[in-house]
C-alpha cells in the first residue's frame, strides 16, 4: 500500500515537472513571437526611413525646384517686360530727337520791298527764311545772296496783291521760289524749304 502511494507521489511530481516544462516551452514560444513582432516593427520603421531617404528627399527637392523654376520664370517675365518697356522708351527718344533735328540751318534774308504788279501805288514788304541741308551749304548761300535776292524779286514783282494775301497762293509762290533757287546750288536737295515769315502790303 505504501509502495502504491509512493508511485502516485512520483507520478504527480512528474506531472508537475512536465507542466512546468510545458509552461516554460509556452513562454519561450511567446517570447519568440514577441521578438519576431518587434523585429518586424523595427524592419517596417527602417523601411519607411530608407524609403524617405531615397525617395522622399527627391520628391521634396523636385517640389522646391519646380516652385523655384516658376518663381524664376515669373521674375524673368517681369524683367523682360521691364526691359521691353525701357527699350520702347529708348526707341521713342531717338525718333523724337530726329524730329527735333529734322529742321536744317536757317538763313533769314533782309526784307524784300517792291511795287505790286498791276497796282504801282501799292507796295509790299516780305521777309523770307531759307532752310538748307547743312551749315556748309548755308555759308555758300550767303556768298550768293545777290543772285538769290534777284531771283526772288523777279517772282514777287510779277504777283498781284491778292496773290500774297491768299494763303493757298502763298504756298504756290514758295514753291516757285524754291524751284528757281535750286538752280543756284549744285544739288537740288541743298535748299530744303522756303518760309515766308512776314508780309506787309500798303
Amino acid at each position: 500500500m505504501a509502495h502504491g502511494g509512493l508511485d502516485m507521489a512520483e507520478e504527480k511530481k512528474q506531472e508537475e515537472i512536465e507542466e512546468v516544462e510545458e509552461q516554460k516551452e509556452t513562454g519561450k514560444k511567446k517570447g519568440k513571437s514577441k521578438m519576431i513582432l518587434f523585429g518586424l516593427v523595427i524592419a517596417l520603421i527602417g523601411g519607411i526611413g530608407a524609403g524617405y531617404y531615397f525617395f522622399g528627399s527627391k520628391l521634396v527637392h523636385k517640389y522646391f525646384a519646380k516652385k523655384q523654376a516658376v518663381s524664376e520664370q515669373q521674375e524673368g517675365t517681369e524683367q523682360q517686360e521691364g526691359t521691353e518697356q525701357q527699350e520702347g522708351t529708348e526707341d521713342k527718344e531717338p525718333k523724337e530727337q530726329k524730329k527735333k533735328e529734322a529742321i536744317g540751318p536757317m538763313l533769314s534774308l533782309e526784307p524784300f520791298v517792291f511795287n505790286m504788279s498791276g497796282n504801282q501805288s501799292k507796295y509790299a514788304k516780305v521777309t523770307l527764311g531759307l532752310e538748307f541741308r547743312d551749315d556748309k551749304i548755308m555759308e555758300e548761300a550767303k556768298k550768293m545772296t545777290p543772285v538769290i535776292r534777284d531771283k526772288i524779286l523777279s517772282i514777287f514783282g510779277a504777283k498781284a496783291p491778292e496773290a500774297l494775301m491768299d494763303v493757298n497762293q502763298r504756298k504756290t509762290i514758295k514753291g516757285e521760289i524754291q524751284s528757281s533757287l535750286k538752280a543756284v546750288f549744285k544739288d537740288a536737295e541743298d535748299l530744303r524749304a522756303v518760309y515766308i515769315t512776314d508780309i506787309i502790303i500798303q
